[in-house]
């Protein structure tokens, strides 16, 4: 039960971590600032393509717009951190549980047992999120795609609601203090990734990896990691590289200085490393180009 302001809390960990895995749910956590703004503060709806001159269609689109709740004022664009949190959010809610703590979406996140303790910058981070995911809402208009693969009915084609439709409250649990967040009903984006089937799915503690502090950058990093090695894992027609370059822009440090990219490589070999030690990977190499780092490739 979670409806009162004293309260014992049941809670088991997941074992699974769920990851919508739809294009128009990749686009929207790795918008550049200037397209983000210009939903949010001046109204504009964006496109995504989705197939390019498919029979009989043409170019099908998926059109949407990113706006603040009334009382949510916010231009920060979404990110791989918040995308990292929906996902345990979203993970917990399909196991059918009403609400969860901060605690518990930071051992999910890392892949932590019970016994860690949330660091206080990771539990702001955290609060800082679910706010974002909370306060942002979607409109999605996913006609053109529907009527093309018949995923769901004309009258399911239009969504409007917050990104993680829930909210958020403090409560004492087990004689402590601790900030809960309460699910409302599913998701949006889980709602389309159940229709189509584009949900990824890994082991919680394959993030667990030894020797990575679970640091902001860190968490990001692994989850968009583990997000596109489980991807080309469960899509044989994709290439087993990542490319360090693409891997700084998703996680947002494409610009910062070198010394910040070395010990974000660092966590990614040590990433790979401990998914080849959990048989998750067969091997992996480095690869280099002009006497600099440039992707890693894999095997599996």
């Amino acid at each position: 039960m979670c409806n009162s302001k004293k309260e014992n809390f049941q809670v088991y960990p997941i074992s699974q971590r769920l990851v919508p895995n739809f294009k128009l749910c990749k686009v929207i956590y790795n918008l550049e600032e200037q397209k983000y703004t210009g939903m949010v503060v001046d109204g504009k709806q964006r496109k995504v393509l989705e197939k390019k001159k498919y029979k009989k269609f043409g170019d099908i689109v998926t059109v949407y717009r990113i706006s603040n709740s009334d009382d949510y004022d916010n231009t920060d664009p979404l990110n791989e951190f918040d995308y990292a949190v929906f996902s345990v959010c979203v993970s917990f809610f399909d196991k059918g549980y009403q609400c969860i703590t901060v605690a518990i979406i930071y051992r999910a996140l890392t892949g932590k047992g019970n016994t860690a303790r949330v660091t206080s910058d990771l539990r702001e981070a955290i609060l800082h999120s679910l706010k974002k995911l909370i306060g942002t809402l979607i409109e999605i208009d996913e006609s053109e795609i529907n009527a093309a693969f018949k995923y769901a009915d004309s009258d399911h084609s239009k969504k409007c609601s917050a990104i993680l439709p829930a909210h958020l409250d403090d409560k004492i649990i087990n004689g402590n203090d601790a900030s809960v967040v309460y699910f409302d009903r599913e998701s949006p984006l889980m709602e389309i990734a159940h229709q189509r089937n584009q949900l990824l799915r890994y082991d919680v503690s394959l993030l667990n990896a030894p020797d990575i502090r679970n640091t902001f950058m860190n968490i990001m990093l692994k989850s968009y990691v583990m997000r596109r090695v489980v991807e080309i894992k469960a899509h044989k027609q994709l290439k087993p590289t990542l490319t360090f370059d693409d891997i700084f822009e998703k996680c947002r440090i494409k610009n910062a200085h070198n010394e910040i990219k070395s010990r974000a490589r660092d966590v990614i070999f040590k990433l790979f490393q401990h998914l080849q030690t959990k048989g998750f990977i067969k091997s992996f190499n480095v690869v280099k180009k002009e006497n600099g780092f440039h992707a890693i490739k894999f095997i599996y």
